[in-house]
């Protein structure tokens, strides 16, 4: 049984409609359910509702699993996150397109060709969405409405500027 670190975050809105989050940590034992861990957060966004004055608008649970050996450790030289592939799908009950951002997308020949990502089935995107388009036993892919993912549309490549914020100061004299 290992333990999984989890930060479970609430938004709260004041009577002006301002809202702040605040953050709490835990950890998760991997041996319990999803249920299990609802049922906590549940009591946790309760206790919490009673401490505030403002309402609850939203609650999130990110876990932070270990990432798996294999994986790139350092960027590779010419990435940008600019760069990046958008991938389209369809999803249950919407007419609407769900997209997804792969930032600094690889130029290797097995994921683009010219201009174009590369979509068979045994290269790195195409193995990507099958994952997204099939559902596991723990995980149903879903847009941002919880519509499961049924199939995918397209592929693109789009650069989206990611700009660094200038550090904001004042010198008096």
């Amino acid at each position: 049984m290992a333990e999984v670190p989890v930060r479970i975050s609430a938004t709260i809105v004041d009577e002006w409609g301002i809202e702040a989050s605040t953050a709490f940590y835990a950890q998760a034992s991997d041996a319990e359910t999803i249920a299990a861990l609802d049922t906590e957060v549940s009591a946790w966004t309760t206790a919490l509702d009673g401490v505030t004055n403002g309402y609850i608008k939203q609650v999130r649970v990110t876990l932070f699993p270990t990432l798996p050996g294999g994986v790139k450790t350092a960027a590779a030289t010419g990435s940008r996150v600019e760069q990046t592939a958008v991938l389209g799908f369809v999803s249950t009950g919407s007419s609407k397109r769900a997209s997804f951002d792969v930032p600094a997308v690889s130029d290797g020949a097995t994921v683009l060709s010219g201009d174009r990502i590369v979509l068979t089935a045994v290269d790195p995107v195409g193995v990507l969405i099958a994952i997204l388009t099939t559902v596991g036993t723990v995980l149903t892919w879903c847009n941002q409405h919880n519509q499961a993912i049924t199939a995918f549309v397209d592929a693109m490549v789009a650069f989206h500027k990611k700009r660094r914020q200038l550090q904001r100061s004042s010198f008096e004299l």
